[in-house]
């Protein structure tokens, strides 16, 4: 039998509802352990449309921010864009960082800088940083030629250097390639990023993922675990590097199972807003027809599936406090509060290939920090138009940033 909430007796009705929302917030709390250790909630896109379109709003009047940094290789030149613009605004702050791959070596060449000579001081590592990825690139073997650039761009997934690249990973693995597991990328990390400065009180909090090859679970590391080796494996393609052994097992790039971690965002950082910075296009035109593009394709799928299950974690969160009427529990109340933005370049990214991922060199790259800043100044100016709507005439906090 169904009952009204009238129907209900009052001290029934009021045990129910306290056992509801101790229930509830239990359940958000274990909910938003498991999307960070297992990754097991099953994606609904119209759920994750619905939040979207209810949380992409503009600030109102706040300053602080969570950034969620997503990987993509060297396409993570258009995150340091946006992120080099976003820290020339004074009245922007930053609460917490999380990140995946290139997300999680802007995530740490920020907060690094940052420690040391605050919002200049970051946007100078991060541009150390992308022109030492830039320097070792240029002796890749499998850089495509002169020719092939200019016959195909920066979409060279069907030139020769990538045919025979993909050939090779299918047939040698990185332990006979690469037997001594001799990786640039940790020896950048180790020039560049003051670890020790990342563990102190002061620092900004990082989130930074990683997957367990054992179990392909998830695993959040913060600033007192973080150190090169954790980088690396945050960033550790199975078939192009040997998996990084850490304290408890080995593992390989983030992005198999949280790209970008958001949960930790919501649940330990204070920020009201969320940006998620972007890099693989939320939606793709027409079906793949070649070898390439198909494989392409279902690298995207895979790499955005962990995004997808985080959206609709919060969704569903979101929407069963709201329809309990739950609204006392801190975790209902920074849901209520949240709201989440995004920072992309769906047109630009559409169309470099992903072979480009693989491939950064100057051009590219200075190329995609340019978009990243572009699109980050709309964005900002965005914010302050609708800041200034919202807010009394004699407010003036964002107009000199704007």
């Amino acid at each position: 039998m169904q009952y009204e909430a009238a129907e209900v007796p009052g001290q029934l009705r009021r045990s129910w509802r306290n056992s509801l929302v101790a229930f509830l917030d239990d359940l958000g709390r274990w909910l938003a352990r498991l999307g960070i250790r297992e990754r097991k909630i099953s994606a609904d896109r119209s759920n994750t449309t619905s939040f979207r379109a209810q949380h992409r709003t503009q600030l109102d009047g706040g300053t602080r921010l969570s950034l969620a940094l997503q990987g993509g290789g060297a396409h993570g030149a258009f995150t340091w864009g946006v992120l080099d613009r976003l820290l020339e605004e004074e009245d922007l702050q930053i609460d917490g960082i999380s990140g995946t791959s290139a997300g999680a070596l802007n995530a740490v060449a920020l907060a690094a800088g940052y420690a040391e000579g605050g919002p200049r001081g970051a946007r100078a590592k991060l541009e150390a940083l992308w022109q030492a990825i830039v320097r070792v690139g240029r002796f890749s073997p499998l850089q495509p030629t002169a020719l092939e650039r200019l016959a195909l761009g920066w979409n060279a997934d069907g030139a020769l250097s990538q045919v025979l690249l993909d050939l090779w990973a299918r047939i040698v693995s990185p332990y006979q390639a690469n037997p001594l597991g001799v990786d640039p990328l940790r020896d950048i990390l180790v020039k560049l990023i003051d670890f020790e400065s990342l563990k102190e009180p002061g620092a900004l909090r990082l989130f930074i993922a990683a997957t367990r090859v054992e179990s392909g679970a998830s695993r959040i590391f913060t600033n007192a675990e973080l150190s090169p080796d954790v980088v690396v494996a945050s960033a550790c393609l199975p078939t192009v590097h040997q998996a990084i052994r850490l304290d408890d097992g080995h593992y390989w790039d983030g992005g198999f199972s949280a790209n970008p971690p958001l949960l930790p965002l919501v649940e330990y950082c204070d920020a009201a807003d969320l940006v998620l910075i972007r890099l693989n296009p939320a939606h793709d035109e027409g079906v793949p027809i070649t070898a390439s593009e198909i494989q392409a394709r279902v690298n995207r799928i895979v790499f955005d599936a962990p995004l997808k299950r985080e959206l609709d974690v919060l969704a569903r969160l979101r929407r069963g406090f709201a329809e309990s009427g739950v609204t006392e529990t801190p975790l209902a109340r920074r849901l209520a509060a949240l709201r989440l933005h995004e920072i992309e370049a769906d047109d630009v990214m559409r169309k470099l290939g992903a072979s480009s991922k693989l491939h950064p060199d100057m051009q590219l790259v200075r190329y995609l920090n340019g978009v990243g800043r572009e699109t980050a100044g709309r964005w900002i100016a965005a914010l302050g138009r609708t800041a200034r709507a919202r807010r009394p005439a004699n407010d003036n906090r964002l107009d000199a940033a704007v």
